[in-house]
């Protein structure tokens, strides 16, 4: 949609709420079903999604642009990984969910015209 110049109302107010909605959900450790789970993800998916779309330099090389997308996501996602397993050591799931908790108010913050 992005890409093809498809507007996408609330776009920012999107990647805010999810921010704060997922960083709610680390600190309050809610473990949804996976079917719930993926339906969040993927709606707020479609913001991020839009958003990075649309910020692509009209320069860009399209595969290229979109290789290091997926190349950083996967990186992210080792890295949320890491940090989980962070959680089975003495503090660590205090540390993860002081994260969850930075990660949440960062979203409020921009919904509330803070940041």
């Amino acid at each position: 949609m992005g890409v093809a110049g498809l507007p996408l109302p609330g776009v920012e107010t999107g990647i805010a709420a999810s921010a704060v909605v997922l960083g709610m959900a680390v600190v309050l450790a809610r473990r949804p079903p996976l079917w719930v789970a993926a339906a969040v993800v993927s709606f707020f998916a479609v913001f991020h999604g839009h958003a990075h779309a649309t910020e692509m330099p009209d320069a860009a090389n399209p595969v290229a642009y979109a290789a290091g997308f997926v190349l950083g996501t996967g990186l992210l996602h080792l890295a949320g990984i890491a940090l989980g397993l962070f959680v089975h050591s003495p503090g660590g799931l205090l540390a993860v969910r002081a994260l969850g908790g930075v990660i949440g108010a960062t979203g409020f913050g921009f919904l509330a015209g803070v940041l």
